[in-house]
């Protein structure tokens, strides 16, 4: 049946018994079923309810860079960033997927804009790392990041929450769950957080980085025999401000352009910027879905059918400098309205069956139509007055996707499984492209970043793109709580149309599929009466036609490269007493490209080069207490979180390198027995200087830094 939140508000479960100190086994579903982690042959990090409450999370953003070789970028509101192992994408196309499946409730979000939400009465997060082709298939070629919320329970109960700090911030959230009889509950959540923003307009002093969130859910649950019904309706509303782009020059900028922006920004810190305080970020999202589940006694049924809609906008000056006291200015404008369609009917093998299998089918429809807008300023010595202009890109796609899937675990010789799946993936792609130049009757040629070479077109195209994909795994566990394991897995991504194409031959002639097949051999052990937990994976990805986007100016190069990742991930947690467990992770990753890529612009020189957002070395380490005192139960975490420099786009450019940095961040909570908490919170403890984005031009990184040192407190009662 539907599984149900193990407790009401999420009070604290401490990883212990009585008779000792152990680690708490951590449930999850990555394959469709409820298991232990480790008794999973899948390189998974769980975050539980109790993890993002000590972490302060508010969204994805909080939680995806403490996964091992996982980094999470954002351009804006609606493009977050996320790669695995070296896998993802910048692509912002009406016609083309996230790289990373990202799933609410298991419900697959085909646009990225729509995935980047913050974070209401979620239960856990799971972060798949590798090809998904079996269970998930679209969007998971790199991986799989799975929101579970707390769905309703047969009590009545919730919590009240308000919380303040740094930036003017303060915000409230309100849980509410109420037991409707023997067989139904409702559940109801919502929240608002808003805040004045960490950077400012230099001339005015006016607020950037900040803005104003809100959301609610509803949930009604309802048991009918073997059957269980759960139907559920979500809504999100974002008013953000608009970025503070900040130029970062590098050695090997240009001299002249480097005394020129260190005499425009003299005085200024890196959260002082020129970009327009008119600059914003606007996303309204909202979906219902309802889930059917049958308990049956040869097989499980589950039917799960979604809806959802997503609207974003945004404004951004992409240089954060004043014209024409620097000679380039672009000021970009982009809308989306989006929606989805999805059904998923499968069956599952009861508890009682000794191979445990999943076999179903799936459908998703979206629509998609984008707008992007370019109005820019240009002087030399970069470029001619002339070469600046006003130009729109406009997109109105349909992409379909079919899949038929199936995988079985077969236990044999007492101590070994023996996994195999597979998929079939069948998607549709049509496409509508437009490209105009607003400045009817001018001279040409036509204005950047269309012109020069470009041209204005009207295109309609339409591809489509099928694939298998599969798993095959063997684990053995020699010794009880001990699994190792190998396997091969094989992903796909669709091919795409792309954004921003320079003529008619660009926008109707789509990039080829992506194929990454993954090898991996991995541990899963814990050990000294559950009080150690050392779960490791080594893997070699091989790409096969991995899908490239780089900025070369202001015109989107889209190509196909050849790629390998090879690497180790290492998890592990201790015990120390009944009190205090340690723990982190560390990853060790080389991802290359293998071979040059062939675009519209030519030759890309890629071969030998990082991949975007693949530092080499990462690490995670935290302590995490708990302690009766004080009359009530006193919790505190400490994490600290690392990552080697990388590079933001695969031309390998000084002025897109990140330097390696790490974040430090506390936490401590005091409640009492009648539910009152008390808790404070820090981020950023160190003040380290970070980006979240760049974009490079004419030898410099226009970016977004990150937030500062930062601090928090909330009152939370529970009932």
């Amino acid at each position: 049946m539907i599984a149900a939140a193990t407790s009401i508000g999420a009070a604290p479960a401490f990883a212990q018994d009585q008779d000792g100190a152990s680690l708490e086994e951590i449930v999850i579903t990555a394959q469709r079923r409820e298991e232990s982690l480790q008794d999973v042959p899948i390189a998974i990090t769980a975050f539980t309810q109790e993890d993002l409450e000590r972490t302060a999370a508010v969204g994805i953003q909080d939680v995806a860079s403490r996964a091992p070789g996982v980094t999470l970028t954002q351009f804006n509101i609606g493009e977050p960033q996320l790669y695995i192992r070296g896998v993802g994408t910048t692509s912002d196309s009406a016609a083309s997927d996230p790289s990373i499946g990202i799933s609410i409730d298991e419900v697959s979000i085909g646009r990225a804009g729509a995935s980047s939400l913050a974070f209401l009465d979620v239960n856990r997060v799971e972060i798949l790392r590798g090809p998904q082709g079996t269970l998930y298939g679209r969007n998971a070629s790199g991986g799989a990041l799975n929101v579970y919320t707390n769905a309703p329970t047969f009590d009545t109960g919730g919590h009240l929450s308000v919380r303040a700090g740094s930036f003017d911030m303060y915000g409230a959230e309100g849980v509410f769950n109420l037991g409707l009889g023997e067989n139904s509950a409702a559940r109801f959540a919502a929240q608002y957080s808003t805040n004045d923003g960490y950077a400012e307009y230099a001339p005015t002093g006016q607020s950037l980085e900040g803005g104003t969130q809100w959301g609610a859910r509803a949930q009604l649950l309802t048991e009918a025999g073997d059957w269980s019904f759960l139907a559920g309706i979500d809504y999100s509303n974002e008013d953000m401000d608009g970025h503070a782009r900040i130029p970062v020059t590098t050695a090997a900028t240009n001299p002249g352009f480097t005394a020129l922006i260190n005499g425009l920004r003299t005085g200024l810190d890196i959260r002082q910027s020129f970009s327009s305080p008119d600059n914003y970020q606007q996303r309204e999202n909202y979906g219902v879905t309802f889930r059917a589940e049958r308990e049956g006694q040869a097989f499980n049924f589950v039917s799960l059918t979604s809806y959802r809609n997503n609207d974003y906008s945004w404004r951004d000056n992409l240089g954060g400098l004043p014209f024409p006291g620097f000679p380039l200015a672009v000021d970009d404008r982009a809308s989306e309205a989006s929606d989805q369609i999805s059904q998923e009917f499968r069956i599952v093998s009861p508890d009682s069956s000794a191979i445990n299998w999943v076999a179903g089918v799936y459908f998703m429809q979206e629509n998609v139509e984008r707008d992007e807008r370019f109005i820019v300023q240009a002087a030399l010595p970069i470029a001619p007055p002339s070469f600046g202009g006003d130009t729109s890109f406009l997109q109105d796609a349909t992409n379909t996707s079919y899949a038929a899937f199936g995988q079985m675990t077969i236990p044999f010789a007492e101590v070994f499984e023996f996994t195999a799946g597979v998929r079939w993936t069948h998607d549709d792609r049509e496409i509508h492209q437009i490209a105009l130049d607003n400045d009817v009757g001018g001279l040409p040629p036509v204005g950047i970043p269309l012109g020069p070479t470009g041209s204005p077109y009207n295109v309609t195209a339409d591809e489509s793109f099928e694939e298998p994909t599969w798993r095959l795994a063997l684990s053995v566990e020699p010794v009880d709580q001990a699994r190792f394991y190998v396997s091969y897995d094989r992903g796909y991504k669709a091919g795409s149309f792309v954004s921003g194409a320079q003529n008619a031959l660009q926008a109707g002639t789509p990039i080829r599929s992506e194929i990454l097949d993954n090898y991996a051999v991995g541990m899963k052990t814990t050990w000294m009466d559950g009080r150690f937990r050392f779960n490791a994976e080594a893997f070699l990805l091989d790409y096969s036609d991995l899908q490239v986007y780089e900025l070369l100016g202001l015109n989107l190069a889209t190509s196909n490269a050849d790629a390998q990742s090879s690497g180790i991930e290492i998890e592990t947690a201790f015990a120390l007493n009944e009190n205090i467990t340690i723990g982190g992770s560390y990853t060790r990753l080389q991802a290359q490209y293998t071979s040059n890529a062939t675009s519209t612009v030519g030759t890309l020189l890629y071969d030998g080069h990082t991949l975007p957002r693949s530092p080499e070395h990462q690490y995670n380490a935290f302590v995490d207490g708990e302690w009766d005192l004080w009359g009530g139960a006193f919790a505190a975490r400490v994490n600290y979180q690392w990552a080697d420099e990388f590079y933001f786009d695969p031309s390998n450019n000084p002025e897109v390198l990140e330097d390696a940095h790490g974040l430090l961040g506390a936490f401590a909570s005091w409640e009492s027995p009648s539910g009152l908490t008390v808790a404070v919170y820090g981020k950023n403890l160190t003040d380290e200087d970070y980006r979240l984005h760049v974009i490079k031009n004419v030898g410099i990184g226009f970016s977004v830094f990150g937030p500062p040192q930062e601090f928090g407190v909330s009152l939370t009662q529970r009932f």
